[in-house]
């Protein structure tokens, strides 16, 4: 699946709120105005970029399928909200292949 197609997939599975989790915590997402937005259990609510997204993706090409929704391979890349979209990358692309 191609970086384009995913986020039409994101855009249409999320038009209305779904459930996620982290590997510590559940939380909510739902596309709205050509973002992410997430809202954690502790009230939190984190607004995520199509171009953050794009940065875990191109990221995630890089690692080897077998850790690529393992959430400590994104710890050094000072983006907040990545166990987010990884967690969510992970509930869409667990079995398709990623271009």
């Amino acid at each position: 699946m191609k970086f384009e197609e995913f986020w039409d997939l994101l855009a249409h599975e999320l038009g209305t709120q779904k459930q996620f989790s982290t590997q510590s915590k559940p939380f909510f997402a739902k596309y709205s105005g050509g973002r992410i937005v997430v809202t954690a259990t502790d009230d939190s609510l984190w607004t995520i970029d199509r171009s953050t997204i794009r940065q875990i993706w191109n990221k995630a090409l890089t690692l080897h399928e077998s850790t690529r929704f393992n959430h400590a391979n994104y710890n050094h890349d000072n983006i907040r909200t990545s166990s987010y979209i990884v967690s969510i990358m992970k509930n869409f692309l667990v079995e398709k292949q990623m271009e």
